[in-house]
């Protein structure tokens, strides 16, 4: 049992380290050159994530920035808890059923991390535009950079439903 929770812990810090290096990939810029001075996003260390901090911005140019903070800002409060939950797993003081409540956290974080990839590249591939996607236990949340047209919403929502889950998909934009 704790040589199978080792190798699914090593797995989720290597799927982790190659999202990471993707997502930088994918930006030409370096990381410091992404960071705008100041936006708020909301806080993902809990399991609920509560969207209502998500400014609307006034500035269209600040809408690819915001993007690349909210992604950064992500994987760095996943990167903390991945870190948190591997000392969890590896201590053996702690009772089998702490540890093994942290590694399901940890495939849960993974499970996460790859559902929202695969939504926020299914969302650029139909829309062109960039997104964030949040999912929350109720709801598929995407936060959009600007409003889409009512048909091209609804055929949106109609494909994260049939991908994902059939339940509610709230659209949002920046501006």
């Amino acid at each position: 049992m704790i040589i199978n929770t080792k190798r699914i812990i090593a797995g989720i810090a290597v799927l982790i380290a190659i999202i990471i290096m993707v997502s930088l990939l994918l930006n030409n810029k370096t990381p410091e050159e992404n960071l705008p001075e100041s936006i708020q996003t909301p806080d993902i260390s809990g399991s609920e994530e509560d969207i209502s901090m998500i400014p609307r911005l006034a500035n269209t140019d600040i809408g690819e920035d915001f993007f690349i903070q909210y992604r950064l800002e992500r994987e760095q409060m996943r990167g903390k808890q991945v870190e948190l939950l591997q000392e969890i797993c590896n201590n053996e003081s702690l009772t089998d059923e702490a540890r093994q409540s942290a590694a399901f956290r940890l495939v849960d974080i993974s499970t996460d991390m790859e559902r929202e990839m695969k939504a926020e590249n299914l969302v650029k591939s139909s829309t062109g535009e960039d997104c964030v996607v949040v999912f929350q236990p109720d709801a598929i949340v995407v936060v959009a950079a600007k409003q889409l047209p009512e048909d091209r919403q609804q055929s949106l929502i109609e494909l994260l439903n049939h991908q994902f889950v059939n339940g509610k998909v709230r659209l949002t934009t920046l501006f």
